[in-house]
């Protein structure tokens, strides 16, 4: 009976002082504990502060179904929309809700925030340095360099600069070095990750036993093999224990604001937004040029502790304007809790090598851009050049990572390595990392720097064939057992994780075929349902429904079990893959040390 309402006066832990109900203070729902005591009664806690009350079952269904940090009568509504209530069930509702708030199970802002204990005073953190990444693109490279040159004379600080060199040519790594002495006024350092008297020949001296790991995480690529995640490892090994900023060779040093903006600052898991235009010339003319240091914005907000990076953010200009962030977001409120990742967002190709499900699943605001832009329904196929991100500045529990243009990392604390040869290698890292580091937040920037290619990438087309990495169900798999990993120490939650998928390793053909196809089936279930969503909304162009009508129809989208087969990889690709990371993540803390050490 999901709208019977017994409403009494409840009993159980008293979590301290009531806080005081007002109508406009946003109250946050947690992840509330249920035991059942009879067929309509039931225990519910708050397991951030240990109140907890007896409910009726009709009681638990309206509180269960408010969400997000809202204030009690937005909680009301929203609760009375979700199950349809009655207009004379809306003063029980408000009673409910009143009641809990006043119990606990519900929680103000402000005690929420308390939980990241007193904002006390910081000293000024270190330098980060400056890392680039390249791979036989010494043109691009130079032109990176070229703008870093003018950033630092214009901003007047001068960084440390590194240029990771993964080339497979050596006449690409000549043209690397002397592009490097061309812009001699950074004073950046070459690591050529051919050389034999590498990171790797050190560690496997000073650390044989881990001589498999090391030789997986950093050594040279084997025939063809593309190893999107060694340069990354490398990184992370070489500047241990200190923050990082890390530059992909295609980017473009000139901060560009989006055409759309708001002020303030937001806290919310929203999706990003995406912005389309017919060439590179048009997306900059609609995203005017920043006067302003990215490198340096970055560096504002990496490695704060959430003490300190609320009472930033509150000082922001237009404040701290929105709170909406889920339960599953409660235990990122924690006196441990930090900025362990900053991103700003990308102008022009979106960094995707093939397909990317948010070509087609679009955020809210994107639909009502497109459906104030029509003629801009052929661009992100056609140009491929977009905004892709957020248009105000945004702290939150860290989702998924992105290295397409300049993202930090705080490598001060214990970041987890990633697959050496997997693409979406940044993708698995960030969601091994909130594995590591549950309460870890990431700074995402309100400005785009430009990620221009010389060619369009050859995307996949309606006709084409989906193939699902075996990195996915790893990350599948890590936010499955994040639940139940307990250890507190980063470290120890590393190893815990390492163990979880070294187990799926040993899992048979039959069981690893079930879970692929599983996977296979939420995603392109959710990527149909969204079209559909868009097929039936009469504020999006024709011109863009027609487009998406062509992908739902292709069999790259079809549900059955031959189509879902076809598209996932080989069972004993995933237990390599499984094996692999499995081990390194086991043996990587004491490599961290060991390098935190020696290059401290």
């Amino acid at each position: 009976m999901p709208h019977e309402m017994t409403v009494d006066g409840g009993h159980g832990a008293d979590p301290g002082p009531a806080p005081r109900v007002t109508t406009a203070t946003p109250w946050f729902v947690p992840p509330l504990q249920l035991l059942p005591l009879a067929a309509r009664r039931c225990l519910v806690r708050n397991p951030l502060n240990g109140a907890a009350m007896e409910l009726s079952s009709g009681e638990y269904a309206f509180l269960s179904a408010c969400e997000g940090c809202l204030s009690l009568a937005g909680h009301e509504a929203r609760a009375a929309r979700q199950l349809s209530a009655p207009p004379e069930h809306r003063q029980a509702v408000r009673e409910l809700l009143e009641r809990c708030a006043r119990q606990g199970l519900l929680m103000p802002l402000p005690d929420l925030v308390a939980r990241f204990g007193p904002a006390q005073p910081v000293a000024p953190l270190p330098q980060p340095d400056i890392v680039i990444r390249t791979a036989d693109r010494p043109r691009l490279l130079h032109r990176l360099l070229q703008g870093a040159v003018t950033l630092q004379s214009r901003a007047g600080c001068a960084y440390r600069w590194h240029v990771i060199d993964d080339s497979r040519h050596e006449e690409n790594r000549r043209a690397n070095r002397s592009v490097i002495e061309h812009c001699a006024a950074l004073g950046a350092v070459h690591h050529d990750l051919s050389l034999p008297a590498s990171l790797e020949a050190e560690l496997q001296h000073g650390l044989p036993q881990l001589g498999e790991e090391i030789r997986r995480l950093i050594a040279a690529p084997r025939g063809d093999e593309l190893t999107y995640g060694r340069p990354i490892n490398y990184l992370l090994l070489r500047f241990a224990g200190r923050r990082l900023l890390v530059l992909d060779d295609d980017v473009m040093i000139d901060p560009r604001r989006p055409a759309l903006s708001r002020p303030g600052v937001e806290v919310s898991l929203a999706p990003e937004v995406a912005y389309w235009y017919e060439s590179a010339d048009a997306a900059l003319s609609a995203c005017p040029a920043l006067e302003l240091d990215p490198l340096a914005e970055h560096a504002r907000w990496l490695g704060l502790p959430l003490a300190q990076a609320w009472t930033q953010a509150e000082r922001e200009p237009g404040g701290l304007r929105q709170v909406d962030v889920p339960p599953s977001c409660g235990a990122s409120f924690a006196a441990d809790a930090r900025i362990l990742f900053t991103r700003n967002q990308v102008l022009g190709d979106p960094g995707w090598a093939k397909f990317a499900s948010a070509l087609l699943v679009l955020a809210p605001e994107t639909r009502r851009w497109l459906g104030a832009n029509s003629h801009a329904a052929r661009y992100p196929f056609e140009s491929q050049i977009h905004w892709r991100g957020r248009v105000a500045l945004r702290v939150a529990p860290h989702q998924t990572l992105s290295t397409t243009t300049l993202t930090g990392f705080d490598n001060s604390v214990l970041l987890p390595p990633t697959a050496r040869s997997t693409r979406g290698e940044d993708v698995l890292l960030g969601a091994v990392a909130r594995c590591v580091h549950p309460s870890g937040w990431q700074a995402e920037l309100p400005f785009a720097l430009p990620h221009l290619r010389d060619a369009p990438r050859d995307w996949l087309r309606p006709d084409g064939k989906l193939a699902f990495e075996p990195s996915l169900l790893l990350i599948r798999h890590a936010g499955a057992l994040l639940p139940a990993i307990r250890a507190d120490r980063a470290a120890a939650r590393m190893r815990t994780l390492g163990a979880g998928l070294l187990d799926l390793a040993t899992a048979n053909d039959s069981k690893l075929r079930d879970m692929l196809e599983e996977q296979a089936i939420d995603y392109v279930a959710g990527i149909r349902f969204s079209i559909q969503e868009q097929l039936s909304d009469p504020s999006l162009p024709v011109a863009w429904q027609e487009i998406v009508q062509r992908w739902v129809d292709s069999p790259m989208f079809k549900l059955d079990r031959a189509s879902l087969r076809a598209s996932m990889p080989a069972p004993e690709a995933v237990r390599s893959e499984a094996q692999h990371y499995g081990r390194t993540l086991q043996a990587w803390p004491q490599l961290w040390d060991y390098c935190r050490e020696r290059f401290a």
